[in-house]
C-alpha cells in the first residue's frame, strides 16, 4: 500500500503468509500497538472503489507496456534485462558504479542494485514508472554504449 497510498497506510491491509503475519505482528508490538480504523476503512474503501480499481488497472497496464518497450530495446543491444511485474527493470552488470555514473552522463538516473539484492550479482534498477516507451530505444543504446565505455575503461 505504501507504494502508492502513502507510507501511513502501508499497514491498513496485509494478506501474507504465517510467518510474514508473526514478523508483522512483533514489529507492531514496536510501534503503538495497533493500526488506525480509519486508515483501514480509508484503504478498504480504496480498493472496492470501482474508479480507483479502474485507475490501478490502467497503471499496471501502462507499466508492463513501459517495461515491455524498454526490455525488448535493452535485447536489441544484447542485453538482458529481468521484470515481470511492477515498475522497475533490473539489468546486471559487471560494475554498477561505472554504469550509473556513465548513463548520468547521457542524462539517465538509474538506481545501483546493492541495496536492492540479497543473492543477485551487480546490476542497476530502472523505473519505467515514466519512461515513455518511445525514450526506450535511446536509453536501451546509451545503456550499451556505457557498458563498452566501462569495460575499455574497468577492464570489465
Amino acid at each position: 500500500m505504501s507504494k502508492f497510498l502513502g507510507t501511513d497506510l502501508r499497514w491498513a491491509a496485509a494478506a501474507c503468509d504465517p510467518t510474514t503475519l508473526a514478523r508483522h505482528d512483533g514489529r507492531l508490538l514496536l510501534t503503538s500497538g495497533w493500526v488506525s480504523h480509519l486508515l483501514q476503512e480509508t484503504v478498504y474503501g480504496l480498493m472496492t472503489d470501482d474508479g480507483t480499481r479502474a485507475l490501478v488497472t490502467r497503471a499496471r497496464e501502462t507499466y508492463a507496456l513501459r517495461r515491455g518497450a524498454l526490455l525488448q530495446e535493452l535485447e536489441k543491444h544484447g542485453l538482458k534485462g529481468h521484470a515481470t511485474s511492477g515498475m522497475n527493470v533490473w539489468v546486471p552488470v559487471r560494475d554498477e558504479s561505472a554504469v550509473v555514473n556513465g548513463l548520468r552522463s547521457y542524462g539517465w538516473w538509474v538506481a545501483a542494485g546493492a541495496r536492492f539484492r540479497l543473492v543477485a550479482g551487480p546490476g542497476v534498477r530502472i523505473s519505467v514508472a515514466e519512461l515513455e516507451p518511445v525514450d526506450a530505444a535511446r536509453l536501451a543504446s546509451d545503456f550499451a554504449a556505457v557498458l563498452g565505455e566501462s569495460e575499455a575503461t574497468y577492464g570489465g
